[in-house]
């Protein structure tokens, strides 16, 4: 049980919490003011989709992490120090992550925030104050939120890079790796392309990628770049 890897799980499971708490959470398509109303209106039952995003983000960004570890144990120079730059972008993207949920939380939980003119502990001021509270919080979040793509994506690009330069492809499958390149590329240009519906789009389409890879991994066809199994 202890030599079992984990790589494949999170992968494989880790996106699909992920997509499905984004593709229900109701702040996913509304910014500003009626982002922040939105959380408001369902805040009663976010709480569960909250905790499987938590636990998708953790999973699915954990899972590339462990990737890029395992591929640096069988690499040296240049290569090394390209995985290096990639693991602290996902740890970057992670950060993000967490700060933007936190936010939504941040909103959910101090939306019905008790008022009170005369008391100053644990109280607003009146019902502006606690909107313009909510408001800040979900735009700060929002703010974190615009770069993950950028980080999460130049990694993916840095992870196909290497995995090519370890192994030029000679089978179809060889080229499952390198294929994080491209999809790296379109997902980092999300923030410069600026178009939301096509980021509602792409960032799916990503955490597909992450499943056929966890999938690859676990029927045995596609093996982490460098790893013990592949060099056997």
């Amino acid at each position: 049980m202890s030599d079992r890897n984990l790589i494949p799980y999170f992968l494989t499971f880790g996106p699909i919490l992920l997509v499905g708490a984004f593709m229900m959470w109701p702040a996913s398509e509304a910014i500003g003011l009626r982002g922040m109303q939105s959380l408001v209106d369902e805040m009663d039952s976010l709480m569960p989709l909250l905790i499987a995003a938590m636990l998708g983000t953790m999973m699915v960004l954990g899972g590339v992490y462990l990737m890029i570890s395992e591929m640096m144990e069988n690499t040296s120079g240049m290569n090394k120090q390209l995985l290096n730059i990639a693991s602290v972008l996902i740890v970057v993207t992670m950060v993000s992550f967490i700060f933007g949920l936190g936010s939504n939380v941040t909103v959910i939980n101090e939306a019905d925030g008790e008022i009170d003119a005369d008391d100053e502990a644990f109280a607003y001021e009146d019902e502006n104050d606690r909107t313009n509270t909510l408001s800040n919080s979900f735009d700060a979040g929002n703010t974190v939120w615009q770069m993950s793509p950028l980080t999460w994506g130049l990694s993916l690009v840095i992870i196909g890079l290497v995995a090519f330069m370890m192994k030029r492809p000679e089978s179809a499958m060889d080229y499952v790796m390198p294929a994080l390149m491209p999809v790296g590329t379109l997902f980092l240009s999300l923030p410069i392309i600026n178009n939301p519906g096509l980021f509602n789009m792409v960032f799916p389409v990503v955490l597909l990628v992450h499943i056929i890879i966890g999938g690859l991994m676990f029927s045995g066809k596609v093996t982490v770049p460098g790893s013990t199994e592949e060099g056997a």
